[in-house]
């Protein structure tokens, strides 16, 4: 029976907030005895005649239609700097007004064009230009304007979730999260997480375009800023999935999993116990109980979970009563085999300290695998409250176990 992620791989950015920008009003009376401001005559008459009869209020125009043709007349016309700047303002409100999009959009390119957008609020007008061409579906344009915007100063969540976006849907799924990776990296550096959705639509970009790594820092960073028992599940059924792991790192993995409090349902349960009904019957006992006093389990007769139970309550006591001379034959070995195999049985019947004990001998005589025994050392260490010489341990951690010592390490850092 195989645990599956319940992470829901097709949930959308909540990208509805996007702020519209706003754009600076067409050139009034007062502003055409400015002197730094170069309007050709045409465009100076046709942007006047244009606002005159978009009226005082641009949502309620006076004249509608003789707007629209100023507004045109004046972008035709515009050569100057200013004449695009105000010409495309103008056109702006116009579009508004008119409720047209495509106007708004080539309004915004003509003043964006023109080099007169004020430095502080090029980032906020590119933003807007970029989500009136990813409404309109034109994802090149919007890739290039939200990348603008970013570049020109908006650090807004929005900007790098529309990013996102686009770069999915143009097909460059490593682009899209990078760019999120680099939100989370801010966010990070303010003390203020992006919103939850952000990172779970990340992992389901990577989860469907197969990019583990990414994945695995974006997923880290998920349980950073939302801890809960279900993202913790779904972020290691995650890493699972996208990687080719043995059943040893399978079986420590699950033990981070009950760690968090993130085991869930009889699939979770189940698994865990068949891994260790035989091996550890300490282990697979508290793992199968925990599990029926969840309401997860049903010990029904003849069932398999039913017959992992009976197994493992049958072999406890002997087992226990072989750990001491196990502990002691272990410490006469030439090599650590037998002090780490006895570690996890400690390890299983909850006992920390000695299981530390045992692991730290399986690394002083050798013949064991460091990066196995240090993960287990270190999830010792963890669950009996030594929390520096834990993340020491974990610290010390390579190749492929790596990631798991990185997730033990958050979670030890969200202890109180």
């Amino acid at each position: 029976m195989k645990m599956v992620s319940t992470i829901t791989l097709g949930l959308a950015l909540a990208l509805s907030g996007v702020s519209t920008v706003a754009v600076q009003p067409a050139l009034a009376a007062k502003k055409e005895k400015e002197p730094k401001v170069d309007l050709t005559p045409g465009v100076r008459n046709a942007v006047a005649e244009a606002q005159k009869a978009m009226g005082p209020d641009p949502k309620a125009p006076q004249d509608l239609a003789t707007a629209t043709a100023k507004a045109a007349e004046a972008r035709a016309a515009a050569t100057t700097p200013d004449d695009k700047f105000y010409s495309g303002s103008v056109s702006y409100d116009v579009g508004r007004a008119s409720n047209d999009t495509k106007l708004q959009g080539e309004a915004l390119d003509l003043m964006l064009e023109s080099g007169k957008v004020p430095q502080t609020s090029l980032g906020n007008f590119w933003l807007v230009r970029g989500r009136l061409a990813y409404d309109q579906k034109d994802y090149a344009k919007a890739e290039q304007a939200f990348g603008q915007a970013i570049q020109n100063g908006e650090s807004s969540p929005d900007a790098f979730a529309l990013l996102v976006e686009t770069k999915d849907k143009l097909g460059k799924p490593a682009e899209a999260l990078a760019a999120l990776e680099q939100a989370i990296s801010g966010a990070e550096a303010s003390g203020k997480p992006l919103p939850e959705a952000y990172y779970q639509r990340g992992i389901a970009i990577g989860y469907k375009a197969k990019l583990p790594d990414q994945v695995e820092r974006i997923s880290q960073a998920w349980v950073k800023a939302y801890p809960s028992p279900d993202n913790w599940r779904d972020t290691l059924i995650t890493y699972r999935d996208l990687h080719k792991i043995d059943a040893d790192f399978e079986l420590d993995l699950m033990r981070l999993m009950r760690t968090a409090k993130a085991l869930k349902g009889e699939s979770d349960y189940y698994t865990y116990a068949e891994q260790v009904y035989l091996k550890f019957p300490g282990e697979g006992k508290s793992v199968i109980d925990e599990g029926v006093a969840a309401g997860f389990l049903q010990l029904t007769p003849n069932s398999n979970i039913k017959n992992f139970s009976d197994t493992a309550n049958s072999r406890v006591k002997a087992d226990q009563a072989d750990l001491a001379s196990a502990a002691s034959a272990a410490a006469k070995a030439a090599n650590g085999v037998a002090a780490r195999a006895t570690a996890d049985s400690y390890l299983g019947y909850g006992d920390f300290a000695k299981a530390a004990e045992l692991y730290k001998l399986a690394l002083q005589k050798g013949g064991v695998d460091a990066n196995v025994v240090n993960t287990r050392l270190g999830m010792a260490l963890a669950r009996a409250g030594q929390k520096e010489e834990a993340k020491q341990v974990f610290s010390s951690i390579t190749g492929p176990r790596q990631a798991l010592a990185k997730y033990w390490t958050i979670w030890i850092d969200q202890q109180a």
